[in-house]
């Protein structure tokens, strides 16, 4: 508990005081670029967006860490982001974890809240759908999978725009807790994305 409260303090004195400074001289090299230079001022549009996305996948971990501090499991964690996403959208927003207790370690937790979050945010934002739905299930052999399933036009995986990287860091998380990840569109309509993963004794998955 007392590492993951010291990296997360970590992260907010250093990195964030690090992208502050980084957007202030953005914006005064903005200032320095004529207006008519379309090249350099999509560049710099660039820039800043990859800032703001940097922002926020820094609020975001923040808040997981956060999570993973004040509940002992999953489930108890997964409520309290989705009653806090539930904040952001008219769509109705569903929880049914029957993952065990003990299946995931604190690191695993993490990865995993990320890839959650994200998961929903892209319904939220992209599929214009009423009702998103998160599941966990674990098979009689021992295998994990979550799914993140919504009502909505059946985008299938999402087209990452030039500059961003929350699809990536996504797969990069799915990878770390030693699984997969895949979107596809059921037949029902919607889309479905799910995360399968194992979690063994003894094995370690990385944080960051």
């Amino acid at each position: 508990m007392e590492e993951r409260a010291t990296i997360a303090r970590e992260l907010h004195d250093s990195l964030a005081q690090v992208l502050s400074y980084l957007r202030i001289q953005l914006t005064l090299l903005k200032r320095s670029i004529p207006e008519d230079n379309a090249t350099a001022q999509s560049i710099m549009a660039d820039f800043s967006q990859a800032l703001n996305d940097a922002y926020r996948q820094l609020r975001e971990l923040l808040t997981t860490f956060r999570l993973t501090l004040q509940q002992a499991d999953l489930p108890s964690a997964l409520r309290e982001m989705l009653d806090t996403l539930q904040n952001q959208t008219s769509a109705k927003l569903t929880l049914d974890c029957r993952l065990p207790t003990l299946a995931l370690d604190a690191q695993m937790q993490v990865h995993l809240l990320q890839i959650i979050r994200e998961a929903v945010l892209n319904a939220m934002k992209h599929a214009n759908a009423s009702e998103i739905a998160v599941s966990c299930v674990t098979a009689p052999d021992g295998n994990h999978t979550v799914y993140i399933r919504d009502n909505g036009i059946g985008i299938g995986e999402p087209k990452e725009p030039e500059g961003h990287y929350g699809l990536n860091i996504m797969r990069e998380r799915a990878e770390r807790l030693g699984g997969t990840l895949t979107f596809s569109q059921p037949s029902g309509g919607g889309t479905l994305v799910s995360i399968s993963f194992r979690s063994a004794e003894g094995e370690e998955s990385q944080l960051m």
